[in-house]
């Protein structure tokens, strides 16, 4: 169970009110400075707006002055001191500001207050006097400074109700956002190896996919895969079981009867010893073909690159496959004169299994083995096909599509009449992708029926 602020929607709702509570923060630091800015100016304006108008007119004689009701005005010698006009007999006497409005502050100046204005104060020469001309606001009583300390904490106020409907109003839109990827972890809980084939559910259609479609379709991809690869595994388990059963099973069997009554039957002994022999080599044969397997889909195994010519490696197979099968007829037809470069000990492995296959199976039709090589290469040079041909019983149009799976010997029994592991050709296309390159298998009908497999290899890696 989720805990209510480790939910993502929480955490996101929070972070977004923390992220506007700050861009609010900052906007009102900025608006209330700009403000305060703007009413300072605009006071300092009034300021020297009316002391000019009282310079104005000292100079035309006048001694009444038409200002704003909110300003307090006093002129008075700039030598004597001497106030001579005033409308504010609390007002002090300051000195020129200088261009500049000033705050002037004297704590505990009235009996129930201190003094705070905000003056500009300017010095005048007429008829060979100098004046001070002083005009000035009370900042206690002045509205636009009461609204500007007041504002911050009626943004505040209005503030608050925002943030939490901002809270909530987010916390549903992320809620909704996040809604499949909740379904897809509901779904993905209840995936295991028993029901592989069930998938994560897709909103849309393909022209308007979103990111949470994409993270569906990636992991549904992600499951067919893996039960690709848990059939294979489940099916090859059953296939190693079935392979190994059968000689354990006659293993057990020749040795129970020796120990009943062979032990003093020579032909017996002979017999069943040379049983158990044959099928602990079939045992043999089966794990070390399936260690190479291993190595070679672990990549533990490593092709040794090497050039060399396609010719060098027909002559030792011709030679090796009529040493062990005489009888045989190989024809070799070699198109390719430039060097290839892979392993020639890989490659020269697959040839085998294939001849070897050919041989076999042509054998047990009561026939002698026609084996046809034929190597090419592609127009630009890149890549060398090599096709292997017998005169045996080909394929049936059933087993064709399986011929490279591990175990298959070309029937749903998986018989043992024709021999081997049924790992060969498995191995071969195991090597040649290894080795970048690829094997296919067909019936062929020319230069005779039987089997036809075909490798294709870069001529350069």
């Amino acid at each position: 169970m989720i805990k209510p602020f480790n939910s993502v929607p929480v955490k996101l709702s929070l972070r977004f009110m923390i992220m506007l509570t700050f861009a609010v923060l900052m906007l009102s630091v900025l608006f209330s400075l700009a403000l305060r800015h703007s009413v300072r100016m605009h006071q300092h304006f009034d300021l020297q707006q009316s002391a000019e108008k009282i310079a104005d007119a000292l100079e035309k004689g006048r001694n009444t002055f038409s200002l704003p009701y909110f300003i307090s005005y006093a002129v008075y010698d700039s030598d004597t001191k001497e106030s001579i006009y005033s409308n504010d007999p609390f007002l002090p006497l300051l000195q020129d500001s200088k261009e500049k409005s000033v705050n002037y502050i004297v704590k505990n100046f009235f009996i129930d207050g201190d003094l705070n204005i905000l003056y500009y104060a300017m010095t005048k020469q007429m008829e060979q006097r100098t004046y001070t001309i002083e005009t000035s606001l009370n900042m206690d009583t002045d509205s636009s400074v009461l609204l500007l300390k007041g504002l911050p904490k009626t943004i505040a106020i209005a503030v608050i109700p925002v943030l939490i409907i901002s809270f909530f109003v987010s916390f549903i839109i992320t809620k909704n956002t996040i809604s499949p990827v909740v379904k897809m972890a509901q779904t993905a809980k209840y995936i295991g190896s028993e029901n592989l084939d069930k998938r994560l559910p897709v909103k849309h259609a393909v022209a308007k996919l979103d990111e949470n479609d994409e993270l569906a379709i990636t992991f549904n991809d992600l499951f067919d895969r893996l039960k690709k690869d848990f059939d294979r595994e489940k099916n090859f388990t059953s296939d190693v079981s079935h392979e190994l059963k059968t000689p354990v099973a006659v293993i057990l069997g020749q040795s129970n009867l020796l120990r009943r009554w062979g032990k003093n039957n020579e032909a017996q002994l002979e017999k069943s010893l040379g049983i158990i022999i044959r099928e602990s080599h079939s045992m043999e044969s089966i794990i070390t073909n399936l260690l190479q397997l291993s190595r070679l889909e672990s990549g533990r195994q490593k092709p040794v690159i090497e050039s060399f010519l396609l010719k060098d490696l027909f002559t030792l197979l011709k030679e090796e496959t009529l040493s062990y099968s005489p009888q045989t007829s190989v024809t070799i037809k070699n198109d390719s004169n430039n060097a290839v470069n892979t392993d020639m000990e890989l490659l020269h492995q697959v040839c085998t299994i294939i001849i070897s296959n050919s041989i076999k199976f042509t054998e047990s039709t009561g026939s002698t083995a026609r084996i046809d090589i034929h190597a090419w290469e592609d127009e630009g040079h890149k890549k060398a096909y090599i096709t292997i041909t017998d005169n045996g019983p080909g394929f049936t149009e059933e087993a064709l599509p399986h011929v490279f799976d591990r175990f298959y010997r070309g029937d749903s029994s998986h018989n043992r009449k024709a021999g081997g592991s049924g790992l060969g050709l498995s191995i071969a296309k195991t090597i040649m992708t290894a080795l970048h390159g690829s094997i296919s298998a067909q019936n062929s009908t020319e230069p005779h029926t039987g089997a036809k497999l075909m490798l294709t290899l870069p001529v350069s890696m």
